[in-house]
């Protein structure tokens, strides 16, 4: 929907909750159509948390962000102006950009906004964005 990914960003919490990346190591978590905004804060949240005695209800072995960088991955949108900044502090192989073009919530110029947001980056973390990363991790 429009207004965010209240949704996609419950259920990516509950998979730390419930301690599912030290039972299943080789699981890969795909987080689309939420945005890519929120998921640096809330790494930030999780591992802050997880050093508190309420971090330790949760069963995990390592920081949240350790799963993260090994097993999740995540899309974002042409309009997100601060992903720069996301993948150059979570890396530039996290992320994808949501590929279903043409979609109701975005511009007809959506094609030439995706070109200006990874205009400023890497030339590695623009191929990863348009496409390597994805296809890495589908495994096409």
């Amino acid at each position: 929907d429009v207004l965010g990914g209240q949704g996609p960003q419950q259920a990516f919490l509950a998979l730390f909750q419930y301690g599912l990346f030290d039972r299943f190591p080789k699981v890969k978590v795909v987080i689309l159509e939420s945005g890519a905004g929120w998921i640096g804060h809330m790494l930030d949240r999780m591992d802050a948390a997880w050093t508190t005695p309420l971090g330790r209800s949760i069963p995990l072995k390592e920081k949240p962000s350790y799963y993260f960088q090994r097993q999740c991955w995540i899309s974002a949108d042409p309009d997100e102006r601060a992903l720069s900044y996301l993948v150059e502090f979570l890396g530039h192989d996290k992320f994808f950009w949501a590929t279903d073009y043409p979609h109701d919530d975005h511009t007809l110029d959506y094609i030439k906004v995706l070109d200006m947001l990874v205009a400023p980056m890497s030339d590695r973390a623009r191929r990863g964005i348009l496409g390597e990363n994805v296809a890495r991790v589908y495994g096409v």
